[in-house]
């Protein structure tokens, strides 16, 4: 019955058969789309590769007056730390990580018909020369200063002048210096620098160049993308409103009941109406379910006493104005536990609780809050309250020192703090706990007032 009923819905047409018909108003337009949008991705996967090369090929031809540059500021300071670290460094990369040959090489590969890897050849055989001529002559007069043996392979052919070789090792130290920093060296720098800046710029005009043609193209393929988009558009609009009147109205409607935690109604498509069945069913267990543990989160499992958690809830939420909060410590529970087992001492525990809410109102609140401490808020208290208080404690220790079967009599200190307008929970706990600790000094098993 139930099927036929909602087999009639939305006039006799369910969610598969609007999808099929979608499928017959779109394939023709998205295949076409679809072929317009490969060719446009070609286009512009063309141009962002070309955009990166020439961007990376930039990099790399900077890359190798970068390499140039860290010899030099190892060489130089070689020269005036003397230390053979800064030795060691400029020859690993001269000799092992060769970033000028690497860049160098990966500007030949990727341009080999450019005028950017001649220029790029250029500033390395400068740079190369000035290695040989300034840098390796001066590192080697602080090796002779340093009398250090050990030879770059490098080095081994470079050779001192005899009035360089004569020189006493301070002013052999300063030449080596002045080698590093006079004006030629720096007018040779510049003129790798200026190689190297040439090379950048031809990559700068090959890359525009080729961006040039590669735009026009994507701007071609775009122009295309726009027109199958306005007629993609114009399906999509017809599929929205048969959507929208079979399917996403029903739904919206949904949310809001869902927003309201109720029931969905059981009206629309038949896929629809099967979900909303499906989610009541399941609406009504997770229902039941959240009760259940709504109560064991704010409820202690063994004497069914609110537990910390509800202590921490309520006490956001009660006026304390008129309101008791008694501290409530079992006598010498250890010896119970230890003497008897711990079986036993949470029978006494719960005991305690039975005699804890067979004592005071409905209106007041008693927790569990710890082991074998309570806490009790007599709320809307008002009159000789502390007389009140002092004839339940002793109603309470009488219930617990009664003969009871097979479980020992306890006893209970209670530490009491009357709540004032301006007295906050925690304030509270410390008035009570101060009073109670007073109750176990003078011997427990009573009470003490704040």
């Amino acid at each position: 019955m139930m099927k036929e009923e909602n087999d009639k819905t939305v006039r006799g047409l369910s969610l598969r058969a609007i999808n099929y018909i979608v499928l017959i108003f779109s394939v023709a337009v998205t295949v076409i789309l679809l072929v317009s949008a490969v060719w446009t991705f070609r286009a512009y996967y063309s141009y962002a590769e070309a955009t990166d090369t020439y961007m990376g090929l930039q990099e790399t031809a900077y890359s190798l007056m970068d390499a140039s540059d860290y010899l030099t500021s190892e060489a130089r300071l070689y020269t005036v730390t003397e230390k053979r670290i800064h030795l060691e460094n400029y020859f690993f990369e001269a000799e092992i990580a060769k970033n000028r040959d690497r860049a160098l090489e990966t500007v030949r590969d990727a341009v080999p018909g450019s005028d950017a890897p001649r220029q790029l050849e250029q500033a390395m055989e400068k740079s190369n020369s000035l290695m040989k001529d300034k840098e390796y002559y001066a590192m080697r007069l602080i090796l002779l200063v340093k009398g250090d043996d050990d030879i770059p392979d490098a080095m081994k052919n470079v050779t001192i002048t005899e009035h360089d070789m004569e020189l006493p090792n301070d002013e052999k130290r300063k030449l080596a210096r002045r080698l590093m920093h006079d004006e030629e060296y720096e007018a040779r720098k510049d003129r790798i620098r200026s190689d190297m800046n040439r090379c950048v710029e031809v990559l700068k005009k090959d890359g525009s160049a080729i961006q040039d043609d590669m735009e026009k193209d994507l701007r071609k393929s775009l122009i295309w993308m726009c027109i199958l988009i306005i007629l993609q558009s114009a399906d999509l609009l017809v599929i929205f409103v048969m959507t929208t009147r079979l399917g996403i109205r029903p739904l919206i409607m949904a949310v809001r009941y869902i927003d309201n935690d109720e029931k969905l109604p059981e009206k629309g498509s038949k896929e629809y109406c099967y979900l909303a069945q499906a989610y009541n069913r399941m609406y009504s267990i997770h229902n039941r379910n959240m009760k259940k543990l709504s109560f064991k989160a704010y409820h202690d499992e063994l004497t069914g006493l609110y537990n910390r958690a509800g202590y921490d809830l309520i006490i956001q939420n009660l006026d304390t104005e008129n309101t008791a909060f008694l501290l409530i410590d079992t006598d010498k529970f250890k010896e119970i536990n230890d003497n008897n087992g711990h079986e036993t001492g949470d029978r006494v525990l719960c005991r305690i609780a039975l005699v804890l809410k067979g004592s005071f109102r409905p209106a007041d609140f008693v927790f569990r809050i710890g082991g074998d401490e309570f806490v009790v808020l007599m709320t809307g208290v008002d009159g000789d309250i502390k007389k009140l208080i002092g004839e339940k404690v002793d109603m309470i220790n009488s219930s617990l020192t009664e003969d009871s079967g097979d479980l020992p009599a306890v006893s209970v200190s209670v530490g009491v703090a009357m709540c004032g307008e301006e007295t906050d929970f925690q304030e509270l706990y410390r008035r009570a706990d101060e009073a109670l600790y007073r109750v176990k000094e003078n011997g427990r098993n009573g009470y003490s007032i704040y």
